[in-house]
């Protein structure tokens, strides 16, 4: 099994959780095993998201530039030939 790595962030307004939730998941880019909120004083909070690394063949592809395909023409491309 994978070790399960953690992220974190402190003194996070309520209003803001899910964002910060949002972005922490993002920046790591790997499945989400568990995800831990703790309120420290007044309406702020600590976050700390855990993941764990998925199996090569489901981890998301890195994009790559799309290939030139040639133009198609359509009919009303056509200048009166036949193509």
């Amino acid at each position: 099994m994978t070790k399960a790595k953690s992220v974190g962030a402190a003194e996070i307004p309520l209003y803001l959780i899910p964002q910060e939730i949002t972005r922490l998941i993002r920046s790591r880019g790997e499945k989400v095993y568990r995800i831990s909120v703790v309120r420290t004083h007044f309406h702020h909070y600590n976050i700390s998201v855990r993941t764990r690394s998925l199996p090569r063949e489901l981890r998301a592809r890195e994009k790559m530039p799309a290939p030139d395909f040639p133009q198609v023409l359509g009919d009303d491309d056509l200048k009166g030939g036949i193509a």
